[in-house]
């Protein structure tokens, strides 16, 4: 009875040890999951498909969900396994499966890229029986604060405004996309026309690929930031080249609606 007593005492005062049936088992880890940019790239003629979304891992199981950038357009389901070393994933939804191997190095958590081979039969998508290599980069969450730059209208008379703020990314629960919440303000004191005075963000990130809906102080949505481009390491986003651009629009305010680009930096 002593020697029960004492077993008892032991087992109270270290409470981080497991005594009796007790659960010390961990939650297992989910080194795939993730928003993820895949590049599919074909032998024949170097043609390339991007597809852009998010991985979920649980256990050796793989899901998720990406769309395609061109030729496939929707959103396609990923299944797939992963025992540690060897991946296989496939892409579907298209009207055509896209099957994905890659064998990892032992104990890799595959932290930011993953390489390997992919097959496709002839399908509804693009049609035909394709192989090659694809390439996959993981694109870290943007979180926050940020600061950085709005530039409206063009040549001698563009405005730079600067602009701080916030970010956050919503959960990854498997879909083609996330939500992006957050705060804009402009931190520029000599502006004539104030576009960015408490203003919210709603948005929505698949891979480096994010549009944002800008509202002002009484709910009504005063702008968008269009086609952005968020850095793989999640260290800034930008609409500076290619189709990306911020509009605004104040005509009710007194201000003129407006174009441009911005450019923001974390932290």
């Amino acid at each position: 009875m002593r020697l029960l007593t004492v077993a008892l005492l032991l087992c109270l005062s270290i409470g981080t040890l497991s005594c009796g049936s007790g659960n010390s088992s961990s939650t297992a880890a989910a080194p795939l999951s993730g928003n993820w940019q895949i590049t599919l790239v074909r032998h024949a003629n170097t043609e390339q498909f991007t597809f852009s979304g998010f991985l979920l891992q649980s256990g050796d199981n793989i899901t998720g969900s990406v769309t395609l950038s061109a030729g496939c357009e929707g959103v396609g389901s990923v299944t797939g396994t992963f025992d540690g070393q060897n991946l296989q994933l496939t892409i579907g939804g298209f009207g055509q499966d896209f099957s994905l191997t890659a064998a990892l190095p032992s104990g890799s958590a595959a932290d930011t890229t993953i390489a390997g081979q992919f097959s496709t039969l002839a399908g509804g998508c693009i049609g035909f029986t394709s192989t090659g290599t694809w390439t996959a980069v993981r694109v870290q969450p943007l979180a926050g604060p940020f600061h950085g730059s709005v530039v409206l209208g063009t040549g001698i008379t563009a405005t730079t405004i600067d602009v701080a703020g916030t970010m956050t990314q919503g959960p990854n629960i498997g879909a083609s996309n996330a939500t992006l919440t957050g705060t804009l303000n402009e931190t520029s004191t000599n502006l004539f026309c104030s576009y960015f005075s408490n203003v919210t963000i709603a948005g929505l990130i698949g891979g480096p690929n994010a549009n944002l809906n800008l509202y002002g102080y009484d709910g009504s949505q005063i702008g968008q930031i269009s086609s952005a481009t968020v850095a793989t390491d999640g260290t800034s986003l930008t609409t500076v080249g290619g189709s990306g651009v911020i509009s605004v629009n104040k005509l009710s305010g007194g201000c003129p609606a407006q174009t441009g680009s911005i450019t923001i930096t974390f932290p």
